[in-house]
């Protein structure tokens, strides 16, 4: 599972920074345990130069101790042992075993939050997927192959798989695919479907909102519904750097909620960038460490907020280094036999809201318990009203299941 992690987590922080290229001082959401469930997916019938750089990209060599890949389906037992990941080496098939616990672990029934994660490969019902890949997507990601009619009716299949996605996520992720991403050329679309609804386990008090200005830069501030609450939470002050980290925990503390807040906006930025120079999932994992954490009593202000967030990954990924999967000598002959299989599009769209009660992320009613604190002195003010990073990690495995970047609130 700590591998599988580390994996995610570092790609996180990469994926993270090439869409800041593009979406400077905007928001920012996506879930990196979401794709790359769906890419590891795809990597399992992967071979050769298309393996290889899908596991550099995905972090799969690093984090298994391994250089180079052919992915899990059947290892290649004449040529010299040199870079590769496949059975007789272990790592790929430790990779898709991590996944396989961790999905598990996400999908454990539990009453006191949701957490579902679901992956599932749609296929022309003409072209025919190996035994061996299916029997592996089964094995590893519970990814049961289901036929469609790309062909003569692309515009249903479209339909099915949107709501497929829309049931999975509780009616939160609507029209993944618009009507150009499906036509009668589509072979294979493989999606992933992520859902986490979780109540704090200290609950703000909804008399306690109210209108705060939410400084976007030096001289630029938009109104937000600011929450606020005095308890204690674990707290990071990174006087080097001018930024703090305070965990919320979820109840049960099974998943916890972290921000990343810069002291204050420096310039006529968003006052995120020295953080943003530094983020790697090294980093990340050194500053919320709880050995590194303080127990600290805190005013805390947070906004009230909802990000909505689409993405065609396509060209990150290409110029993260994962060039041949999307062209046409893509090798994916651990998945088909026919040599004309290749990615065409990676979309990913991802939701949150954070409210009193807690995070919804991918309405409900819930009781609110009021939680009264006696005065005490020292109190570490904690105001969130200026661009912040969050992630939502998944704490017994540490894997970050969403990440994001808010700068500004929803007109």
């Amino acid at each position: 599972m700590e591998l599988v992690s580390t994996s995610v987590g570092k790609f996180t922080a990469d994926l993270f920074n090439k869409l800041n290229e593009t979406n400077k001082g905007k928001n920012i959401f996506f879930s990196p345990w979401s794709i790359s469930s769906a890419l590891a997916l795809t990597y399992l019938g992967a071979k050769g130069n298309t393996a290889t750089e899908m596991a550099e990209v995905l972090h799969f060599t690093q984090a298994a101790g391994a250089e180079g890949s052919s992915s899990v389906a059947r290892p290649s037992r004449g040529r010299p042992k040199r870079r590769k990941m496949d059975p007789e080496y272990k790592q790929a098939e430790d990779i898709h075993s991590g996944f396989k616990e961790l999905l598990t672990a996400i999908n454990k029934p539990r009453s006191t939050y949701s957490l579902r994660s679901a992956n599932r490969i749609y296929v022309e019902k003409t072209f025919p997927l190996l035994p061996s890949y299916i029997q592996l997507s089964k094995n590893y990601y519970k990814a049961e192959p289901y036929k469609v009619n790309f062909k003569t009716a692309p515009e249903q299949s479209r339909k099915e798989i949107n709501a497929w996605v829309e049931k999975q996520t509780e009616g939160k992720i609507k029209n993944l695919l618009g009507s150009r991403d499906v036509s009668n050329s589509t072979k294979l679309i493989l999606v992933n479907a992520i859902y986490f609804k979780a109540e704090w386990e200290a609950k703000f008090r909804a008399q306690d909102t109210d209108m705060q200005p939410f400084r976007l830069s030096k001289n630029k501030t938009k109104p937000v519904k600011m929450m606020y609450m005095r308890e204690t939470f674990p707290v990071l002050i990174m006087e080097t750097m001018n930024f703090k980290i305070i965990e919320l925990p979820y109840v049960k503390r099974e998943l916890s909620m972290f921000i990343l807040l810069p002291d204050d906006i420096k310039d006529s930025t968003t006052g995120l960038e020295q953080l943003e120079r530094e983020l790697t999932y090294e980093k990340l994992s050194e500053w919320t460490d709880s050995k590194k954490m303080t127990e600290t009593l805190v005013d805390l202000y947070l906004p009230k907020f909802t990000m909505e967030e689409r993405y065609d990954l396509s060209d990150n990924l290409k110029s993260m280094g994962m060039h041949s999967a999307f062209s046409s000598n893509a090798d994916f002959s651990a998945m088909a036999q026919k040599g004309d299989v290749m990615i065409s599009k990676v979309f990913h769209k991802s939701f949150v809201a954070v409210d009193e009660k807690g995070t919804e992320a991918a309405a409900a009613t819930a009781v609110i318990v009021e939680l009264t604190s006696a005065p005490i002195t020292h109190v570490l003010k904690f105001k969130v009203d200026h661009p912040f990073h969050f992630f939502i990690r998944h704490n017994k495995s540490k894997s970050i299941l969403f990440y994001g970047r808010f700068c500004s609130p929803l007109e």
